[in-house]
């Protein structure tokens, strides 16, 4: 079995056609590394904190996402971000060709290290736009104190928000649909970048409701390079707990490969090839032994899968 490493069938990929694959991944689907408002498939389309080329075949450059609120404003403002990933590379274990920084200590065994650049774009309203909308905003807070309490009316004792437990409900003005947010109006778009790094590993794992093994891509721990604030603060935490969150929950989840996708359908390639064995044959992961100690394996700056044959009968 040395030439299957103790499974009935084995493959692997070296690091380097997985970051080849990713960059192609980034060139087809640029919408999973790019998210923005609306506005930038329009006034601010040439205003990306870095470039998007247009996929080969056609599609979306971007995410679509809604603006970020201005909070407390009596009718619903937004202003228009875009959050942009790029440089994303992987280092599997020993780990040569990414240097970690020191908070997240070197490279463990059966792990891989990821980087990558994080640019955030906002619009920020010039003085003038701002003063103009802050005269609309005074005239609906003084329309809503003077409908909520006429001169004539009587005093009356203040009755707790009808939401309970102390919380203030929004007001009717601004419990509207994502569409009817009013955007700030901006030209200037200000950009900051950021080297971010992180850690993690490879697992096989279940997908609720779709039958087989799923080989997902799970992330550790993550952090920032070079964000210093005098005095420190809790700002890179938060920064690194966004990422941590879009990252996990946002791009990973589109990294899952079913395991039927990695190797040939055994049953299909036997009757394709006229010969027929009344029994149907399929892919399990290998189980951990002493001859498979980790499947999935991160070793040799190789991602390597171990797979042993199932056969039932039709």
């Amino acid at each position: 079995m040395a030439f299957t490493s103790h499974s009935n069938l084995f493959a692997a990929v070296h690091e380097n056609g997985i970051n080849a694959t990713i960059g192609q991944l980034m060139l087809q689907r640029p919408s999973l590394f790019n998210y923005a408002t609306l506005l930038f498939t329009q006034a601010l389309s040439s205003k990306f904190c870095m470039p998007i080329t247009p996929p080969p075949g056609g599609g979306p450059l971007f995410t679509v996402e809604p603006q970020l609120p201005v909070l407390g404003a009596p009718r619903p403002l937004g202003l228009d971000w875009c959050l942009q990933l790029s440089n994303v590379s992987i280092d599997l274990h020993p780990g040569n060709t990414l240097t970690l920084p020191p908070e997240l200590g070197s490279l463990g065994p059966q792990h891989f290290a990821l980087h990558l650049r994080a640019c955030f774009g906002l619009a920020c309203p010039d003085d003038l736009v701002v003063e103009n909308l802050a005269a609309e905003m005074e005239a609906l807070v003084a329309a809503d104190m003077l409908r909520a309490a006429p001169p004539s009316a009587p005093p009356t004792t203040t009755s707790p928000p009808v939401s309970g437990g102390g919380v203030q409900p929004a007001s009717a003005a601004r419990a509207v649909r994502a569409a009817d947010v009013q955007p700030v109006p901006s030209a200037n778009v200000i950009c900051s970048c950021l080297d971010v790094f992180g850690v993690g590993h490879f697992e096989w794992g279940a997908v609720s409701g779709f039958p087989g093994q799923f080989l997902k891509t799970r992330l550790d721990n993550l952090e920032i390079v070079d964000l210093v604030t005098d005095p420190p603060s809790n700002l890179e935490d938060m920064l690194e707990c966004y990422l941590r969150t879009v990252l996990r929950l946002g791009v990973l989840p589109w990294l899952i490969v079913p395991m039927q996708t990695l190797v040939l359908n055994i049953t299909k390639l036997l009757q394709d090839n006229d010969t027929p064995i009344g029994q149907h044959v399929t892919l399990v992961p290998a189980p951990v032994s002493t001859d498979v100690p980790n499947n999935p394996a991160v070793e040799n700056d190789q991602l390597k899968v171990f797979f042993n044959l199932k056969v039932t009968g039709v």
